[in-house]
């Protein structure tokens, strides 16, 4: 899995978000943070991503004067917030868009919406820098049981590549971007305990008759 240096990974978040705010009222106020240490690059994209979305959220408000960004990395995970200084009225399905809640929850993480009425909404996106590690297991000695650690989206996904199906199409078929599909594939080999998309199918196969 290839990394990127925390500092850098938020920089370019950065470098993203300046633009949106040349014709705005409201001030970008960022913070770094701070770390020499290297997060994977899947999880730092997805942090910026899910921190733009939030940005463009907040700053459909009226009344904003302020939007501060930071990421914070502490006990294995990265942390990033987008907090504003407006209503506090923006509801958690209107901060971000539902494919960046997927890429959040394929990752692992979490993401919460916290408004405050007149004080203002803060988006908190936790991310962990080490995939929670998976038992060891045979292909062989998985049960039907294993099917019920996926999530709904995944068992979706696991049916497409049963199917024989490839990202693309998948990403088609369920209105979803390929990083996602990319995503949860990995997810759902991890959770099987399987290491190709040919195991898995062939324990969907198994499973059904």
């Amino acid at each position: 899995m290839s990394e990127e240096p925390a500092d850098d990974a938020f920089h370019r978040a950065a470098r993203e978000l300046r633009p949106l705010f040349r014709h705005h009222t409201a001030r970008l106020v960022l913070r770094a943070p701070g770390s020499t240490r290297s997060v994977p690059s899947d999880t730092a994209h997805t942090a910026r991503a899910a921190v733009r979305a939030a940005t463009l959220a907040l700053l459909e408000q009226d009344g904003l004067g302020r939007v501060h960004v930071g990421w914070w990395l502490e006990d294995g995970e990265l942390r990033a917030a987008v907090r504003d200084d407006g209503p506090g009225r923006l509801r958690a399905g209107e901060a971000v868009t539902a494919n960046v809640t997927e890429r959040v929850a394929a990752l692992g993480g979490t993401l919460h919406v916290d408004p405050v009425p007149d004080w203002g909404t803060t988006v908190t996106v936790t991310l962990p820098l080490v995939p929670a590690p998976q038992p060891p297991q045979h292909p062989t000695d998985v049960t039907p049981e294993g099917l019920h650690s996926l999530h709904p989206r995944e068992l979706h996904v696991l049916e497409q590549v049963a199917l024989g199906r490839r990202n693309r199409e998948i990403a088609e078929a369920l209105g979803v971007s390929e990083s996602t599909v990319k995503f949860h594939v990995s997810n759902i080999l991890a959770k099987l305990g399987v290491t190709t998309r040919g195991e898995a199918a062939a324990l969907t196969r198994a499973w059904e008759r």
